[in-house]
């Protein structure tokens, strides 16, 4: 059952040019939450992403909102579990061009790691794979 809420601890690239690479660092950050109602929230982060100057982010240079931007994920709305493969329907989301769509991530629960693998398109870029580790 995935049902609960889990805090990343891998994110690694398979397939070329970019396979065994880290897009998120050594140490990345997210937290996916899979509610009871069949909702659900991620949110996936460099762990090692540098403050902004300002501590208001509307005053941030647009280089920096685009080198924050650069190293987040986040997206939200219902999901569907079919016990190899959980299907996200995207509500809302930081890149637009996912909102409406349906993200299909293959998954194997290993006791209290979360293994999610977007489905390989050949001839597109590499596959994303995340694990995550329940939270208790």
């Amino acid at each position: 059952m995935i049902v609960g809420s889990w805090r990343l601890v891998d994110y690694v690239m398979e397939g070329e040019p970019d396979d065994g690479a880290r897009p998120l660092g050594d140490k990345p950050l997210g937290l996916l939450i899979y509610g009871p109602d069949g909702h659900m929230a991620v949110q996936y982060m460099a762990g090692d992403r540098p403050p902004l100057a300002s501590a208001n982010w509307r005053w941030a240079t647009d280089a920096e909102k685009l080198a924050a931007v650069r190293t987040f994920g986040a997206y939200a709305g219902r999901y569907e579990w079919a016990g190899d493969r959980v299907v996200h329907q995207v509500e809302a989301a930081i890149y637009p061009n996912w909102i409406g769509a349906e993200l299909v991530r293959l998954a194997v629960v290993d006791g209290d790691r979360l293994i999610l693998r977007a489905e390989r398109t050949p001839g597109r870029p590499p596959t994303p794979i995340l694990t995550w580790e329940r939270i208790r």
